[in-house]
């Protein structure tokens, strides 16, 4: 992905790695394609800890990180940095069952933004599916799995990935930024 041009929003279950995968991808891409090429922004204004790990990553990546708190404002930002060669929005962790997962979708049906699913390959078979259908993960541009060292076995999580035809974009397979990409 980090050689892919373009738009792309994290999304995903909380505690699933969105925060540290999109410093992953942004870490990659800054490496490959220097950092004035890239754009960051959270939507994650939950959490105070996630925003400002986005923050530290950006500022030792030489990359501001913007906040949108709404869709109006990602759509200003997305404007803003449309010259950038990839813009990575980093978004709030929350249940597949939660009643914002679709709200949070619907703020990104924005036609440049390209979703990226990111999945816990630890999780259960069940869970997995669970989130697969919440997400929409069959209109999402791919998945990304992670915590694939914390899983016990990952066939649950490819078989998942398999039934439901999706292609895995990425894998984080550690908390080391961006050395487990």
């Amino acid at each position: 992905i980090e050689d892919t041009q373009g738009v792309f929003a994290l999304i995903g279950s909380t505690g699933v790695g969105k925060t540290t995968t999109t410093a992953k991808i942004a870490a990659a891409f800054a490496a490959r394609h220097g950092a004035t090429a890239l754009g960051l922004i959270t939507l994650d204004a939950y959490r105070l800890a996630a925003h400002e790990q986005l923050r530290a990553y950006g500022r030792i990546l030489g990359v501001p990180v913007h906040t949108a708190h709404d869709r109006t404002a990602l759509e200003d930002l997305l404007d803003l940095l449309s010259n950038k060669k990839m813009v990575l929005i980093d978004t709030a962790g929350m249940a597949q069952r939660d009643a914002r997962t679709k709200d949070l979708l619907d703020m990104l049906a924005h036609p440049s933004v390209k979703r990226l699913l990111v999945v816990n390959a630890a999780s259960q078979g069940e869970t997995i599916d669970d989130v697969l259908q919440s997400y929409r993960a069959a209109q999402a541009h791919g998945v990304i799995l992670s915590k694939v060292h914390e899983a016990v076995k990952l066939a649950p999580a490819l078989d998942a990935l398999i039934r439901h035809k999706l292609k895995i974009r990425g894998i984080a397979n550690g908390q080391r930024v961006p050395e487990d990409w």
